[in-house]
């Protein structure tokens, strides 16, 4: 054998073998955090057991770490009314991270996965090796519930009605103050902005929810991809492999036009490589459990992947094949719906949502159904997907009795006068309540009229599907009722 044609075997096998180095990486990452994911249970913080919890809730926790020892704290400052903002610091590696959440008041499912993350960290068991590789490579810096006030009362803004997410610039909210001194003391070298999204999006013109979508947001309008925004990117396409294995197709990709006001593309301007998480919806996880553990998994592959570099070795070109994020989901979409109106007979689609709304002790929600879309619904979808091919819209009756009564009626004797085509009681002695309708399967009213007599947007969602005039389905408040099926719950009905 020749010189050359040695020289070309060897250069040839050194190919190969970088190859499989590379792959081997990439998927070390993967399976360890597969199975730390195996594991979830005993890291998922207990008190944790909702999204509505407060900060509270999770001042008692931080200081149980900090005393134990788990990491590093100090209040950064306070809340427009007065909440305390923790920083929580852990590592001794020379790459900084620096992971933020709950900017937004009502977006808490990373903050839930934040305290999971604590509790992994505080366990002694066979992942220490995973934990020492961390804390060995990585200086850790969290501020969980930047808007403790928002949490507070379940909403978006701030005290002040702002927006933190658009106040980079501005900086009128003393939250938005905190995070960039934070941000500007640090210099992180990896930066995590933790919100969750609507529930609605989808994965592309997919059926799927966008349960995960990410963004390594843009630093300017041109859009360009300096090293710091492709090292972002890169670790995105390492999230996005471990996420397929636990909800496949269930992955998106945020927009990425440039807003100055946020921070998210300031922190990328910065100097830190930046990603966006957006926690979205999946089938059956209302409270975002399953999410919850989602957010989990991706830290636990994002740190380790930043702990060994690994992401680097990930090709960029790939990240267009992840679905960009399209809202085409409604909570439950009825096909094939023969309707009439103006005398006309026709067959159509429609789209229902439920709005949830805060309850007085902004600790749970109740829901409103609406008709929210009628007409062609081809690459609409619903988490509940119904064809009611030959079966007709009805508007319900209302019944008549007393208040008395109304609270004697057991579950199966509401569902024998929704088979009636009663959706609806008015009390004949008092006034009844407006609002949240809890433990009955029809809503309350005042009027003798029916609250929905026609199909059409923005009409609530209390009607019969009846077949030759016998109701064979239930729409009660958005919810989907069998009529041909038992043990049918609802979550509320209203009072109109």
């Amino acid at each position: 054998m020749s010189a050359k044609t040695l020289l070309c075997f060897f250069l040839s096998l050194a190919s190969v073998i970088s190859v499989v180095g590379q792959t081997n990486s990439k998927l070390t990452s993967i399976s360890t955090a597969s199975a730390v994911w195996e594991s979830y249970d005993h890291y998922r913080e207990p008190v944790i057991v909702n999204r509505f919890f407060k900060h509270s809730d999770i001042v008692p926790l931080m200081k149980k770490h900090a005393a134990a020892g788990l990491f590093r704290e100090e209040v950064l400052g306070t809340s427009t009314q007065g909440r305390s903002i923790h920083h929580l610091t852990m590592g001794n590696g020379k790459t900084k991270v620096l992971l933020w959440s709950q900017m937004h008041g009502d977006e808490s499912t990373a903050t839930m996965a934040l305290f999971d993350l604590f509790n992994f960290f505080a366990a002694k068991d066979q992942f220490d090796p995973l934990r020492k590789l961390m804390l060995d490579n990585l200086e850790l810096h969290f501020v969980p519930m930047l808007n403790p006030d928002g949490a507070e009362v379940w909403q978006r803004r701030n005290a002040l009605d702002i927006d933190i997410n658009r106040d980079a610039r501005n900086l009128a909210t003393p939250e938005g103050r905190i995070l960039t001194a934070i941000g500007k003391k640090l210099k992180p070298d990896f930066g995590f902005n933790l919100h969750d999204q609507s529930v609605y999006y989808t994965a592309g013109s997919t059926q799927h929810p966008a349960t995960i979508s990410f963004l390594a947001p843009a630093y300017n309008y041109e859009k360009d991809m300096n090293d710091v925004r492709t090292r972002a990117t890169q670790l995105i396409l390492t999230l996005n492999r471990a996420l397929q294995q636990k909800a496949p197709g269930n992955v998106a990709k945020y927009d990425d036009e440039h807003d100055p006001r946020c921070f998210g593309d300031n922190f990328q301007g910065w100097g830190t490589s930046t990603i966006l998480i957006e926690s979205g919806g999946y089938g059956g996880d209302p409270e975002k459990q399953y999410i919850r553990k989602l957010n989990f998994l991706a830290l636990v592959t994002a740190l380790e992947a930043i702990a060994k570099k690994s992401y680097a070795v990930e090709n960029l070109s790939t990240y267009e094949a992840i679905p960009e994020n399209s809202r085409f989901l409604y909570d439950l979409v009825l096909r094939n719906v023969s309707m009439e109106r103006a005398g006309q007979t026709y067959v159509s689609n429609l789209g229902i949502n439920r709005a949830q709304i805060k309850k007085a002790d902004l600790r749970s929600v109740y829901f409103r159904g609406s008709i929210d879309e009628i007409g062609d619904m081809d690459r609409q979808f619903g988490y509940e997907d119904r064809d009611v091919r030959s079966l007709s819209f009805t508007p319900a009756k209302v019944k008549l009795m007393t208040k008395k009564e109304w609270e004697a009626l057991k579950p199966d004797d509401e569902i024998g006068l929704i088979k009636q085509g009663f959706l609806f009681v008015k009390w004949t002695d008092e006034k009844s309540p407006s609002g949240l309708v809890e433990k009955h399967l029809l809503n309350l009213t005042n009027n003798e009229e029916i609250p929905t007599k026609i199909p059409a947007p923005g009409q609530h969602a209390n009607f019969l599907l009846t077949k030759n005039g016998t109701p064979v389905i239930a729409v009660v408040n958005g919810f989907l009722v069998d009529l041909e099926k038992k043990g049918t719950e609802l979550a509320n009905t209203i009072g109109y």
